[in-house]
């Protein structure tokens, strides 16, 4: 979510003047309200469309996330060009809005037995022993947030990782809207200590990882490498759970398919610890990649994923393997 959204063009006055912040803290929570205000007085199925309207015509206003949208896309679809980025932009935008409307009917789609499909590729040893917990990680693909509901509606209790907004009203918010989640929600500050203190209780851990993360470890995804969080890989080596990669998908207006996919694991089992991790989060970034490539609309990359130099060094390695072909032939 921007930091802003009325008002963005004013981020960085009202970010050295502090009642100019509490003044667009206050107007975006006003329009968030309203929109929430007239979801919630629509079947689920019409506040998922039009959620996805208003964030289509929203995303177009946002032009700074707009780019980073499109940064991000088009270093993941180096094939496409400007017209296609542009069109897949303002879907993902849509989609972005469909989640936003849906916030205040995640109730429903947790009790609704026909909102969610679940389909677990490999047993899920938590779900069989709810005293044995896994870790989970997942992508902002589709509506990511359903990936708790679908582990609520199998019993399996968790301790999620969700960022809070800038805007702490607008934290209030969303937090009173995911209690329909069913689940213990944890903020991203002290991660680790909490997330071990869930597990050694018998909760499984689950955490949404395709962002950068600035302190992480070069991951390779999309060809370039990303700052990536090692945490789950090493929760999971650390405490013997399986880790789960979670594939959301949207069927049809706010009805999803939820894959729980087979463990990942090491695959050099004798490695040290960090060798082991990477390892395993290579492999679900791979994961990742096939998930977004499959439906790239989906993929809510509101957030810079690599260096803005990014594009250019990939280029410039492009051309040098072309030169060296060349010269093979």
């Amino acid at each position: 979510m921007a930091e802003f959204i009325v008002g963005n063009s004013l981020r960085k006055l009202a970010r050295e003047h502090r009642f100019l912040q509490r003044l667009l803290w206050r107007l975006d929570y006003a329009l968030v309200w309203l929109v929430a205000w007239l979801a919630r007085r629509m079947p689920i199925d019409a506040a998922s469309r039009f959620g996805g309207g208003l964030g289509t015509w929203l995303g177009s206003k946002l032009k700074r996330k707009t780019v980073i949208f499109r940064a991000n896309l088009a270093l993941a679809f180096p094939e496409l060009d400007a017209g296609e980025l542009d069109e897949l932009v303002s879907q993902a935008w849509g989609q972005a809005g469909r989640v936003l409307a849906e916030y205040p009917h995640l109730e429903t789609i947790l009790k609704e037995d026909d909102r969610l499909v679940i389909d677990i590729r490999e047993p899920i040893v938590t779900y069989s022993d709810p005293g044995k917990p896994c870790v989970f990680v997942s992508a902002h693909l589709s509506n990511w947030e359903v990936a708790c509901s679908a582990m609520a509606k199998m019993g399996i209790p968790n301790a999620s990782l969700y960022s809070a907004p800038t805007n702490p009203l607008l934290d209030r918010m969303l937090l009173e809207s995911r209690q329909a989640l069913n689940c213990q929600l944890l903020p991203r500050d002290n991660s680790a200590r909490l997330l071990m203190r869930a597990l050694k209780e018998g909760r499984s851990a689950a955490m949404v990882m395709d962002r950068r993360v600035d302190d992480g470890v070069p991951i390779r995804f999309f060809g370039s490498d990303k700052t990536s969080t090692l945490l789950p890989a090493k929760l999971a080596l650390k405490h013997h759970c399986d880790l789960v990669p979670i594939q959301v998908e949207r069927l049809h207006d706010a009805r999803y398919r939820v894959t729980f996919h087979a463990p990942v694991r090491p695959t050099n089992p004798g490695a040290d610890e960090t060798a082991q991790a990477m390892d395993m989060i290579q492999q679900v970034h791979n994961q990742f990649e096939d998930w977004i490539r499959a439906r790239p609309a989906d993929w809510f990359c509101s957030k810079r994923l690599w260096p803005k130099n990014t594009a250019a060094k990939q280029t410039e390695v492009s051309g040098r393997d072309a030169e060296i072909d060349s010269c093979a032939a």
